[in-house]
């Protein structure tokens, strides 16, 4: 390697060298920054450089308290049909990925949610939180979902189906709700104290969150759900089609 190389690139190589080589495998630790410090005989700003343009590239992520480490593979979802987003997940082939859920109980729908799903602000609604992780445990998605079912589903038995399956649609399907159609859309933000806390990432780092609203073929708004995904461990695929009529 040439002398001309910044230094920090240097140690940022051979991080990412022992990666490719396998000697540091997915989920592994790496070195302290005290370790690199006396391994490359750097200063600490040196080895902070590289370890964040590799957080940056995605290919370790840091993990606050305990340290920075090679991160997995990201978890692709692919716009095509219409999925829940467990469903997509386990689809795509990603069966080491365990879904926990965190509340699961009828609320009172909140004015943004009662919005999407076009009812009024307070109508019984069933609540869902979901934490989707890794193999390592490392959190991949948390997601909120507001459920509405129809005149002739009480949401307390909505509420006891949910507990024992954990594909949403699936579910709804089976009580009669035929699922017609979603519209999403994606937009980045930046981490929150909470997602500090839920996906353990660093504060500010970039978020990807995704809005859904699910209609029945009625036409009918039935879930409306938000996930927020760490940007370093998902990336949402898109497949275009050229129209040659035009």
């Amino acid at each position: 390697m040439k002398e001309s190389t910044p230094i920090y690139q240097r140690v940022k190589d051979k991080i990412l060298k022992n990666i490719q080589s396998g000697d540091l495998g997915e989920g592994d630790q790496i070195p302290s920054e005290g370790a690199l410090i006396l391994q490359f005989q750097v200063s600490r700003t040196t080895v902070r450089k590289a370890i964040g343009d590799l957080v940056a590239t995605g290919k370790i992520v840091r993990r606050q308290g305990k340290g920075s480490f090679v991160a997995g593979r990201a978890v692709s979802y692919t716009s095509s049909f219409l999925y829940g987003f467990v469903e997509e997940l386990d689809r795509r082939g990603y069966p080491s990925i365990r879904v926990q859920i965190q509340t699961f109980q009828v609320v009172p729908c909140p004015t943004v949610p009662a919005q999407r799903l076009e009812i009024s602000a307070g109508s019984p609604v069933l609540f869902m939180t979901r934490m989707a992780t890794m193999q390592e445990g490392l959190p991949i998605f948390v997601e909120q979902s507001f459920f509405y079912g129809p005149p002739n589903i009480r949401m307390a038995d909505l509420e006891a189906e949910l507990a024992d399956e954990k594909h949403e649609y699936a579910l709804l399907e089976k009580m009669g709700i035929q699922i017609g159609m979603g519209v999403q859309f994606v937009r980045a933000e930046i981490a929150t104290s909470q997602d500090v806390q839920e996906l353990r990432v660093l504060l500010n780092q970039p978020i990807l969150v995704i809005h859904r609203v699910t209609r029945d073929r009625s036409g009918v708004p039935r879930l409306y759900g938000q996930v927020r995904y760490p940007a370093d461990r998902y990336q949402y695929e898109v497949r275009l089609v050229r129209n040659s009529s035009e």
